[in-house]
């Protein structure tokens, strides 16, 4: 079983560019390649890179730098993947806390990117992600994962403030990082205790402490 780490850490490796393909190997004195831990790893994962980089640079008539651009997509793969996770999870479980709660949020986070490309005129891509993603055998073991994958994204967003100077942008990227360590990363570490896991109420409202989840 692959964690949601290993998986979108893949995400971060990509920024410099969005569609390239990994280095899989370093290479020895000889000019032999020679694979290490980490390309290993890299090659491993590569599948699950930024599923909807594949962009038309040369098409596009916006405002905005190709920087830019990527790191709306890197966001918006970000967001896309982890709401194909949880609601994988949410079927296989019966809607368990805190995912019943947190796909709600991750949705929100998708439409406030979603306004970001309709603002800049970057086509919005569709979810590539549904039934491409890690099964897990727990909602313990899911909650586990998620607090690795809630670290690699408050990451992601340290590299994407780097991309645009541009305040409306740099807002949601603010907003979005705010509410993955505030919010979903304190909630699957409870669930991963022992602390969560029920069944929620479906309405992704309230994470059983009376608060919404952002």
């Amino acid at each position: 079983m692959k964690s949601l780490a290993t998986i979108l850490i893949t995400v971060m490796a990509v920024f410099a560019g969005c569609a390239q393909t990994p280095k899989t190997a370093d290479s020895n004195d000889n000019g032999a390649a020679v694979a290490t831990p980490e390309s290993k790893a890299t090659a491993a994962t590569s599948e699950n890179e930024c599923k909807i980089c594949d962009f038309d640079f040369a098409a596009y008539k916006g405002d905005l730098k190709k920087e830019e651009v990527e790191g709306l997509l890197l966001a918006l793969n970000d967001e896309y993947h982890a709401t194909s996770i949880y609601e994988e999870i949410n079927k296989k479980f019966n809607n368990p806390r805190p995912f019943v709660n947190i796909v709600e949020a991750e949705k929100r986070h998708a439409d406030m990117l979603k306004a970001l490309f309709d603002t800049y005129k970057v086509p919005v891509p569709t979810n590539p992600w549904p039934g491409n993603v890690p099964a897990f055998d727990s909602v313990k073991s899911a909650c586990t994962a998620g607090i690795e994958a809630e670290v690699v994204n408050g990451g992601l967003y340290d590299k994407l403030f780097k991309s645009t100077e541009r305040q409306d942008i740099l807002s949601v990227y603010k907003a979005l990082q705010r509410a993955s360590i505030e919010n979903h990363k304190p909630a699957f570490e409870r669930c991963a205790s022992g602390g969560g896991g029920g069944r929620g109420n479906g309405n992704g409202k309230g994470m059983g402490r009376g608060r919404p989840m952002n």
